[in-house]
């Protein structure tokens, strides 16, 4: 078993950091053993992952990092956890021991680069709290969100290690931060165009230009600079590359969901969880971004890339997390039956590569099987289509 300072050395963190490298430690040396994921242009990729300047080796074979679309590490720990979170205006959540805030700058230390004076135009949202869900859209800008009672609307004066300032309709009031939340900012997220993004152990993800290097990554980051970030550290990595395009990050074209209750169901598109360790989805699936999609759903999407040329989609396919009743999934593209599946609640994960057509119409239809109960469903694990 490894010693917590050599963990935390790797890390580039201070033995005692917020308290949490032994646990982390001992996370991951008694994780159990799995196979890192690789999904390249022309497959999906199993085994131990090596990094090197400018390419992968899984399993010992040498993949280019131009081909990657997605990487996936067996990292499993979720304990290497700075108390405070960020939430920036980039779409990036950064985990980091906030230190104060004076005017319009904030203070942190971050897990890879320590120090850091940070701009509250780049901010989005301040979690004071841990395990938060993102802000819901009708959450109130502007205001301190507090625990306990309505949140308090007014400008952040101050924060130090125990208090914070805000200037309320009230006149200035001093707080505990212990009893804080969360604090929004009208400042508007931004598209994240075609950065990378990288995804830590600790939950932070990053986004910019990412290479592999001997032993991790590196990215170029707008804000931090250039950050090596050592494999140990790294939980997840998802490209953008030129002719591949996620299903997960488009609108579908048309839905048509007949209600099982009281309404029909879209499709959801879920996210791993933003908390740390490598997410484990159901049936054995592990992926970055997933589609779940309920009985009586049909979902459509046009596929890139012109008439003519060929595609491939590539995704793994899975019943829903604690799935009790059968489905039925039926995949056509331009009109025609590509794929016909019958899953089970025992059924594991498939990998899928299908031929499509560029530019046509993929309908995923989605209907119940012979065993009818809740929960019930599909997820389309990281649904990429790549021209070819």
């Amino acid at each position: 078993m490894e010693s917590p300072s050599s963990f935390c050395t790797a890390l580039r963190i201070p033995i005692g950091a917020w308290g949490m490298c032994l646990v982390a430690a001992l996370a991951v040396a008694q994780a159990p053993a799995r196979a890192d994921v690789v999904q390249a242009r022309g497959a999906r990729l199993e085994g131990g992952l090596g990094f090197a300047d400018g390419q992968l080796a899984v399993a010992g074979k040498p993949v280019a990092w131009k081909d990657v679309l997605y990487v996936i590490r067996a990292q499993r720990t979720r304990s290497i956890r700075a108390p405070e979170a960020l939430r920036m205006t980039s779409g990036e959540l950064w985990f980091v021991d906030l230190q104060s805030l004076s005017g319009k700058t904030l203070k942190v230390r971050f897990m890879l680069s320590g120090a850091r004076e940070i701009d509250l135009k780049l901010v989005h949202a301040i979690d004071f709290l841990p395990g938060l869900e993102p802000p819901r859209p009708e959450d109130k800008v502007g205001a301190l969100h507090r625990e306990k009672g309505e949140p308090i609307p007014g400008s952040l004066l101050w924060i130090d290690s125990d208090r914070l300032a805000i200037d309320s309709p009230l006149g200035v009031l001093t707080l505990d931060r212990s009893g804080s939340s969360r604090y929004l900012f009208g400042n508007k997220l931004a598209p994240s165009g075609d950065s990378h993004e990288v995804s830590l152990v600790d939950g932070t993800t990053l986004r910019g230009k990412v290479a592999p290097v001997k032993g991790g990554v590196e990215i170029e980051h707008a804000v931090l600079g250039k950050l090596v970030i050592p494999e140990r550290a790294l939980r997840s990595v998802l490209r953008r590359v030129d002719g591949a395009v996620s299903l997960a990050a488009i609108a579908p074209r048309s839905v048509k969901a007949v209600p099982l209750v009281a309404s029909g169901v879209a499709p959801e598109v879920v996210r791993y969880a933003e908390s740390g360790g490598t997410p484990a989805w159901p049936g054995g699936l592990e992926c970055l971004r997933g589609i779940r999609i309920q009985p009586k759903t049909t979902v459509t999407y046009r596929l890139p890339g012109q008439g003519g040329r060929k595609a491939v989609l590539m995704t793994t396919l899975s019943p829903v997390g604690r799935a009790r009743g059968d489905v039925q999934v039926r995949f056509a593209a331009g009109g025609k039956a590509i794929l016909e599946r019958k899953l089970g609640p025992e059924h594991k994960s498939e990998t899928l590569a299908l031929d499509v057509p560029a530019g046509a119409d993929l309908a995923v239809e989605v209907d119940f099987g012979p065993r009818i109960a809740f929960p019930c469903g599909v997820m389309l694990g990281d649904p990429h289509v790549v021209l070819r």
